[in-house]
Protein backbone atom coordinates (compact mmCIF):
# COMPACT_ATOMS: atom_id res chain seq x y z
CA UNK A 1 0.00 0.00 0.00
CA UNK A 2 2.79 2.32 1.00
CA UNK A 3 4.34 1.63 -2.30
CA UNK A 4 1.31 2.25 -4.21
CA UNK A 5 0.76 5.73 -2.42
CA UNK A 6 4.67 6.89 -3.17
CA UNK A 7 4.52 5.74 -6.76
CA UNK A 8 1.00 8.36 -6.83
CA UNK A 9 2.61 10.88 -5.08
CA UNK A 10 5.70 10.99 -7.40
CA UNK A 11 3.40 10.48 -10.59
CA UNK A 12 1.17 13.97 -9.03
CA UNK A 13 4.27 15.96 -8.53
CA UNK A 14 5.42 14.95 -12.08
CA UNK A 15 1.88 16.38 -13.48
CA UNK A 16 2.19 19.20 -11.36
CA UNK A 17 5.56 20.31 -12.44
CA UNK A 18 5.11 19.59 -15.89
CA UNK A 19 1.68 21.68 -15.67
CA UNK A 20 4.04 24.33 -14.53
CA UNK A 21 6.58 24.28 -16.86
CA UNK A 22 4.06 24.61 -19.56
CA UNK A 23 2.18 27.91 -17.95
CA UNK A 24 5.48 29.32 -17.72
CA UNK A 25 6.46 28.70 -21.47
CA UNK A 26 3.15 30.34 -21.98
CA UNK A 27 3.73 33.27 -20.30
CA UNK A 28 6.77 33.82 -21.17
CA UNK A 29 5.40 33.68 -24.57
CA UNK A 30 2.78 36.11 -24.08
CA UNK A 31 5.16 38.25 -22.21
CA UNK A 32 7.83 38.22 -25.27
CA UNK A 33 4.70 38.75 -27.67
CA UNK A 34 4.15 42.02 -25.69
CA UNK A 35 7.29 42.62 -25.97
CA UNK A 36 7.52 42.42 -29.29
CA UNK A 37 4.19 44.45 -30.13
CA UNK A 38 5.45 46.97 -27.81
CA UNK A 39 9.01 47.52 -29.17
CA UNK A 40 7.70 47.61 -32.94
CA UNK A 41 5.22 50.90 -32.49
CA UNK A 42 7.59 53.30 -34.13
CA UNK A 43 7.15 57.36 -34.49
CA UNK A 44 5.85 58.75 -37.39
CA UNK A 45 4.34 55.11 -38.22
CA UNK A 46 0.69 54.86 -39.17
CA UNK A 47 -1.04 51.78 -37.45
CA UNK A 48 -4.19 49.66 -36.93
CA UNK A 49 -4.07 49.21 -33.03
CA UNK A 50 -5.95 46.95 -31.45
CA UNK A 51 -7.14 46.74 -27.56
CA UNK A 52 -7.60 43.91 -25.63
CA UNK A 53 -11.12 45.18 -24.97
CA UNK A 54 -11.24 44.83 -28.84
CA UNK A 55 -11.55 48.70 -29.49
CA UNK A 56 -9.62 49.70 -32.97
CA UNK A 57 -7.62 52.64 -32.86
CA UNK A 58 -6.13 53.76 -36.54
CA UNK A 59 -3.65 56.48 -36.88
CA UNK A 60 0.05 58.22 -36.65
CA UNK A 61 2.08 56.95 -33.64
CA UNK A 62 3.22 61.02 -32.74
CA UNK A 63 5.03 60.31 -29.70
CA UNK A 64 5.55 57.81 -27.43
CA UNK A 65 7.14 57.07 -23.99
CA UNK A 66 7.72 53.79 -22.07
CA UNK A 67 4.63 53.64 -21.00
CA UNK A 68 1.81 55.67 -23.54
CA UNK A 69 1.78 55.71 -27.55
CA UNK A 70 0.29 58.78 -28.48
CA UNK A 71 -1.89 58.24 -31.68
CA UNK A 72 -3.66 61.02 -34.05
CA UNK A 73 -6.89 59.40 -35.39
CA UNK A 74 -9.57 61.11 -37.45
CA UNK A 75 -11.26 61.64 -34.29
CA UNK A 76 -8.11 63.35 -32.55
CA UNK A 77 -5.17 62.13 -30.28
CA UNK A 78 -5.68 59.39 -28.26
CA UNK A 79 -3.24 58.66 -25.53
CA UNK A 80 -2.89 54.56 -25.46
CA UNK A 81 -1.40 52.44 -22.79
CA UNK A 82 0.79 50.24 -24.04
CA UNK A 83 0.49 47.40 -21.90
CA UNK A 84 -3.20 47.27 -23.14
CA UNK A 85 -2.25 46.82 -26.86
CA UNK A 86 -3.30 43.39 -27.92
CA UNK A 87 -2.15 43.77 -31.80
CA UNK A 88 -0.87 46.31 -34.36
CA UNK A 89 -0.61 45.82 -37.94
CA UNK A 90 0.43 48.10 -40.58
CA UNK A 91 -2.67 47.55 -42.47
CA UNK A 92 -5.18 50.53 -41.57
CA UNK A 93 -7.94 49.30 -42.76
CA UNK A 94 -10.19 48.23 -40.13
CA UNK A 95 -10.15 44.71 -39.07
CA UNK A 96 -13.96 43.96 -40.05
CA UNK A 97 -15.01 45.63 -43.00
CA UNK A 98 -18.13 48.02 -42.41
CA UNK A 99 -20.45 47.08 -45.33
CA UNK A 100 -20.16 44.91 -48.61
CA UNK A 101 -22.38 45.42 -52.22
CA UNK A 102 -22.10 43.27 -54.51
CA UNK A 103 -24.02 42.75 -58.02
CA UNK A 104 -23.42 39.76 -60.37
CA UNK A 105 -25.74 37.24 -62.70
CA UNK A 106 -26.16 33.41 -63.42
CA UNK A 107 -28.10 30.76 -64.27
CA UNK A 108 -30.93 29.57 -62.76
CA UNK A 109 -32.03 26.00 -62.31
CA UNK A 110 -36.33 25.45 -62.23
CA UNK A 111 -36.77 22.55 -59.57
CA UNK A 112 -40.87 22.27 -59.64
CA UNK A 113 -43.03 19.30 -59.17
CA UNK A 114 -46.23 21.28 -60.35
CA UNK A 115 -46.10 19.09 -63.95
CA UNK A 116 -44.37 16.03 -61.94
CA UNK A 117 -40.89 15.41 -62.55
CA UNK A 118 -41.04 16.05 -66.69
CA UNK A 119 -41.41 19.64 -65.87
CA UNK A 120 -41.79 22.00 -68.66
CA UNK A 121 -39.61 24.89 -67.39
CA UNK A 122 -36.34 25.14 -68.51
CA UNK A 123 -33.06 27.11 -67.15
CA UNK A 124 -32.92 30.64 -67.46
CA UNK A 125 -30.63 33.88 -66.75
CA UNK A 126 -30.36 35.25 -63.21
CA UNK A 127 -29.18 38.73 -61.79
CA UNK A 128 -28.35 39.60 -58.25
CA UNK A 129 -27.99 43.08 -55.95
CA UNK A 130 -27.04 42.39 -52.53
CA UNK A 131 -25.95 44.78 -49.61
CA UNK A 132 -23.98 43.16 -46.20
CA UNK A 133 -23.85 44.70 -42.65
CA UNK A 134 -21.49 42.54 -40.67
CA UNK A 135 -22.49 41.72 -36.94
CA UNK A 136 -19.05 41.22 -36.06
CA UNK A 137 -16.03 38.74 -38.11
CA UNK A 138 -17.61 35.87 -38.28
CA UNK A 139 -21.58 36.93 -38.61
CA UNK A 140 -23.17 38.95 -41.12
CA UNK A 141 -27.40 40.07 -42.14
CA UNK A 142 -27.75 40.66 -45.97
CA UNK A 143 -30.53 41.49 -48.54
CA UNK A 144 -30.51 40.11 -51.84
CA UNK A 145 -32.48 41.05 -54.72
CA UNK A 146 -32.75 39.02 -57.53
CA UNK A 147 -34.53 38.72 -60.94
CA UNK A 148 -34.41 35.68 -63.27
CA UNK A 149 -36.50 34.64 -65.98
CA UNK A 150 -37.04 31.26 -67.73
CA UNK A 151 -38.48 29.57 -70.75
CA UNK A 152 -41.76 27.56 -70.67
CA UNK A 153 -41.85 25.02 -73.29
CA UNK A 154 -45.32 24.25 -73.43
CA UNK A 155 -46.12 23.43 -76.77
CA UNK A 156 -49.29 21.11 -76.96
CA UNK A 157 -52.20 19.96 -78.98
CA UNK A 158 -55.11 18.04 -78.57
CA UNK A 159 -57.40 16.25 -81.30
CA UNK A 160 -60.20 14.69 -80.44
CA UNK A 161 -63.99 14.17 -81.69
CA UNK A 162 -65.35 17.62 -82.36
CA UNK A 163 -62.48 20.02 -81.89
CA UNK A 164 -58.79 20.48 -81.63
CA UNK A 165 -56.49 23.07 -79.68
CA UNK A 166 -52.99 24.42 -80.06
CA UNK A 167 -50.70 25.92 -76.95
CA UNK A 168 -48.51 28.37 -78.26
CA UNK A 169 -44.62 26.32 -78.71
CA UNK A 170 -42.89 28.53 -75.43
CA UNK A 171 -43.62 31.49 -72.76
CA UNK A 172 -41.66 33.33 -69.98
CA UNK A 173 -41.71 33.23 -66.48
CA UNK A 174 -40.52 36.24 -64.91
CA UNK A 175 -38.75 35.16 -60.68
CA UNK A 176 -38.43 38.33 -58.08
CA UNK A 177 -36.76 37.76 -54.96
CA UNK A 178 -36.59 40.28 -51.99
CA UNK A 179 -34.71 38.23 -48.99
CA UNK A 180 -33.43 39.15 -45.88
CA UNK A 181 -30.30 36.69 -45.05
CA UNK A 182 -28.07 35.61 -41.86
CA UNK A 183 -24.47 34.56 -43.44
CA UNK A 184 -21.65 33.03 -41.41
CA UNK A 185 -18.37 33.31 -42.80
CA UNK A 186 -14.91 35.53 -42.43
CA UNK A 187 -15.61 38.81 -42.61
CA UNK A 188 -11.93 40.06 -41.60
CA UNK A 189 -10.58 42.74 -44.00
CA UNK A 190 -6.90 40.77 -43.46
CA UNK A 191 -8.45 37.92 -45.28
CA UNK A 192 -7.89 37.58 -49.12
CA UNK A 193 -9.92 34.87 -49.70
CA UNK A 194 -13.12 33.86 -47.39
CA UNK A 195 -15.86 30.55 -47.78
CA UNK A 196 -19.37 32.04 -46.56
CA UNK A 197 -22.62 30.11 -45.94
CA UNK A 198 -26.05 31.85 -45.80
CA UNK A 199 -29.98 31.07 -44.75
CA UNK A 200 -33.16 33.64 -44.93
CA UNK A 201 -36.54 34.02 -45.33
CA UNK A 202 -38.64 36.19 -48.00
CA UNK A 203 -40.82 37.17 -50.51
CA UNK A 204 -41.16 35.77 -53.89
CA UNK A 205 -43.13 37.39 -56.96
CA UNK A 206 -43.87 35.07 -59.96
CA UNK A 207 -45.01 36.40 -63.14
CA UNK A 208 -46.47 35.63 -66.19
CA UNK A 209 -48.21 36.94 -69.05
CA UNK A 210 -51.27 36.04 -70.62
CA UNK A 211 -51.21 33.38 -73.49
CA UNK A 212 -53.79 32.96 -76.04
CA UNK A 213 -54.18 29.68 -77.78
CA UNK A 214 -55.43 28.18 -81.06
CA UNK A 215 -59.14 26.07 -80.88
CA UNK A 216 -60.68 24.94 -83.96
CA UNK A 217 -64.41 23.38 -84.37
CA UNK A 218 -65.01 20.60 -86.33
CA UNK A 219 -68.41 21.30 -86.77
CA UNK A 220 -68.72 24.89 -87.81
CA UNK A 221 -65.22 24.67 -89.20
CA UNK A 222 -64.28 27.64 -87.35
CA UNK A 223 -60.94 28.65 -85.81
CA UNK A 224 -61.12 30.34 -82.23
CA UNK A 225 -58.52 32.14 -80.32
CA UNK A 226 -59.02 31.84 -76.26
CA UNK A 227 -56.63 33.11 -73.77
CA UNK A 228 -55.48 31.47 -70.58
CA UNK A 229 -54.75 34.19 -67.98
CA UNK A 230 -50.96 34.24 -66.93
CA UNK A 231 -49.68 34.20 -63.35
CA UNK A 232 -48.90 37.22 -60.78
CA UNK A 233 -48.46 36.08 -57.09
CA UNK A 234 -46.98 36.46 -54.64
CA UNK A 235 -45.32 33.83 -52.07
CA UNK A 236 -43.26 33.39 -48.79
CA UNK A 237 -39.72 32.05 -50.07
CA UNK A 238 -36.82 30.28 -47.84
CA UNK A 239 -33.37 30.47 -48.98
CA UNK A 240 -30.24 28.72 -48.44
CA UNK A 241 -26.71 28.13 -50.16
CA UNK A 242 -23.25 29.13 -50.02
CA UNK A 243 -20.09 30.88 -51.78
CA UNK A 244 -16.92 32.05 -51.97
CA UNK A 245 -15.34 35.45 -52.15
CA UNK A 246 -11.82 36.76 -52.47
CA UNK A 247 -10.40 40.40 -52.82
CA UNK A 248 -8.85 41.21 -56.38
CA UNK A 249 -7.13 44.83 -55.22
CA UNK A 250 -8.27 47.31 -52.42
CA UNK A 251 -11.80 47.53 -52.60
CA UNK A 252 -13.00 45.55 -55.40
CA UNK A 253 -13.55 42.15 -55.16
CA UNK A 254 -15.31 38.82 -57.19
CA UNK A 255 -17.11 36.04 -55.22
CA UNK A 256 -19.46 32.97 -56.81
CA UNK A 257 -22.75 31.76 -54.98
CA UNK A 258 -24.83 28.76 -55.14
CA UNK A 259 -28.66 29.45 -53.56
CA UNK A 260 -31.88 26.86 -53.30
CA UNK A 261 -34.76 28.92 -52.98
CA UNK A 262 -37.87 27.33 -51.81
CA UNK A 263 -41.49 29.03 -51.99
CA UNK A 264 -44.82 28.05 -50.73
CA UNK A 265 -46.90 27.17 -53.40
CA UNK A 266 -49.93 24.40 -54.61
CA UNK A 267 -50.37 24.17 -50.93
CA UNK A 268 -47.20 22.84 -50.35
CA UNK A 269 -44.70 24.35 -47.85
CA UNK A 270 -40.79 24.68 -48.33
CA UNK A 271 -38.83 21.43 -48.77
CA UNK A 272 -42.26 19.78 -50.01
CA UNK A 273 -42.55 22.77 -52.89
CA UNK A 274 -41.15 24.14 -55.43
CA UNK A 275 -37.95 25.96 -56.04
CA UNK A 276 -35.00 27.72 -57.62
CA UNK A 277 -31.77 26.55 -57.94
CA UNK A 278 -29.74 30.33 -58.57
CA UNK A 279 -25.67 29.88 -59.50
CA UNK A 280 -24.21 33.41 -59.91
CA UNK A 281 -21.11 35.33 -59.91
CA UNK A 282 -20.24 38.62 -59.60
CA UNK A 283 -18.39 41.55 -58.26
CA UNK A 284 -17.86 43.31 -54.53
CA UNK A 285 -17.30 46.62 -53.44
CA UNK A 286 -16.27 47.12 -49.56
CA UNK A 287 -16.60 49.72 -47.54
CA UNK A 288 -14.34 49.98 -44.91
Amino acid sequence: METYQKHLLNNLHLFLASFLLIISGFTIQIQSQDETIIDSLTTGQKYRITLYNEKEIIGKVVKQDSVYAYVVSESGTSRVKKEDIFDISVNTNPKILKAMISLGGGIVFPSSFEDGYNSRDKAGFSLQLSALKPLDENKAIRIDLSYGRIKRNDYYSYYGYGSSYQYPEERFRDLYYINGNFMFGNFNTDSKFSIYGLFGMGIFILKEKDFTYTYYNNYDSTYYTDVIRGIDDAYMNITFGGGLRFNIKNRIGAYAEVQYNMFTHGGYLFFFGSGYFPIRAGLTYTFY
